[in-house]
């Protein structure tokens, strides 16, 4: 028996495992992102404050893009929506575009998240 098969069967099954690209910002992904590059300083305070800078969803997304570049982060248009849309999920609950906020499946675009500590439970 060749190594063609079992070649090809192998990279086969590897094509499939990979996740399929899907229109629309990842907000798990927006969370790595915030916790590793904004986290440490940007702690809920910044976002629960009664003056927020921020008033609607691309609002939030320029103050995102605006940091990226102060800091040099270099962010891509994708990763500026990700953190966006966690964000928005996590502290603002804006009305999110259609085109960013697709994946979520939150009713209006938002994604859910739990506040840290909860729960869930009622």
């Amino acid at each position: 028996m060749s190594l063609a098969r079992p070649l090809l069967a192998t990279a086969c099954a590897f094509v499939c495992a990979l996740p399929l690209a899907s229109p629309g910002a990842d907000a798990e992904r927006g969370r790595a992102l915030y916790e590793q590059r904004c986290d440490s300083c940007h702690a809920e305070s910044v976002h629960g404050r009664a003056k927020r800078e921020a008033n609607g969803f691309e609002s939030l997304r320029g103050w995102v893009r605006r940091w990226s570049g102060n800091l040099g982060l270099k962010w891509s248009a994708e990763e500026i929506d990700d953190v966006s849309l966690y964000l928005n999920g996590r502290y603002y609950r804006f009305a999110c575009p259609p085109d960013t906020c697709r994946k979520s499946g939150a009713a209006g675009g938002a994604p859910q998240f739990t506040a840290i500590g909860s729960t869930g439970a009622s």
